[in-house]
């Protein structure tokens, strides 16, 4: 479960950060708020953190 978390946790803030990054790009291409930078980088987070959890979760019920 360790494992899950940091793997998670890892994935989410380097894929976070480039979301945030190109959120950033294109509300400067367009010149006022159209994406919100930090929502994109919690919802990546948040969504890797859960699948890394739900992919260990499954392999203890398989039994692996």
């Amino acid at each position: 479960m360790i494992r899950a978390i940091f793997t998670g946790f890892s994935v989410g803030i380097l894929g976070g950060v480039g979301v945030y990054v190109l959120a950033t790009g294109v509300n400067q291409l367009t010149g006022s708020t159209v994406l919100n930078p930090i929502a994109f980088l919690l919802l990546v987070l948040g969504g890797s953190l859960t699948a890394s959890i739900g992919i260990e979760l499954s392999k203890d019920l398989a039994g692996e």
